[in-house]
């Protein structure tokens, strides 16, 4: 049972992390959190290491704090390109926008249909923000599809039309009706439809 409550701290701290949350925010809200939040920052620091969702948070609050750091970073890249953007957390989302505030040239793929990482903290409200946090952005979407039939592509539209946000599209491809779609449950990801 212990292990089960680290690894729900543990996962409760990145969390906190790709929101940008210090153990301050917890404070009121659920103290017992904070004091291990605070703690396991503490010791981090003590050993002088930094766990994986440090890389981003202590980098974003780095630039946020740093104006001459900021500002090195931000001349060092005139265009920034990211793909999967509906993948991308709060942190990586700060990240960009400051390092992208000076020139303003940022280049961003990705489909809010397709965002499969939220259980880590990834948010595909991000892109379908990106046009009120990039004043000036244009949205260009892509409805050809260059792998898929039309078969594959009806049942997609079908089922993301369901999504409540998103941008609208109608996929479709010149590729040919191709074969109908199938069911298959399998035990495992070993087995096979014979």
């Amino acid at each position: 049972e212990e292990k089960g409550l680290l690894k729900v701290a543990r996962g409760q701290i990145s969390h906190a992390k790709n929101n940008l949350l210090s153990p301050e925010f917890f404070l009121k809200e659920d103290p017992q959190f904070s004091s291990i939040y605070s703690l396991y920052q503490t010791k981090l620091k003590e050993y002088g290491a930094l766990d994986f969702d440090d890389l981003l948070f202590l980098t974003v609050h780095l630039l946020k704090h740093h104006e001459e750091v900021r500002e090195k970073y931000q001349n060092s890249w005139n265009f920034i390109l990211i793909d999967e953007y509906q993948d991308t957390n709060k942190a990586q989302h700060a990240l960009v926008k400051i390092l992208s505030a000076k020139h303003g040239n940022i280049f961003a793929v990705g489909d809010p249909d397709q965002s499969i990482y939220s259980w880590r903290g990834a948010s595909y409200k991000n892109i379908l923000e990106f046009e009120q946090d990039f004043p000036g952005a244009k949205i260009i979407t892509l409805d050809q599809n260059y792998r898929s039939k039309k078969n594959i592509l009806d049942a997609a539209n079908h089922l993301i039309a369901h999504n409540s946000s998103r941008y609208e599209k109608n996929l479709w491809s010149n590729l040919g009706e191709g074969e109908k779609i199938g069911f298959f449950i399998g035990e495992s990801e070993k087995d096979r439809k014979s």
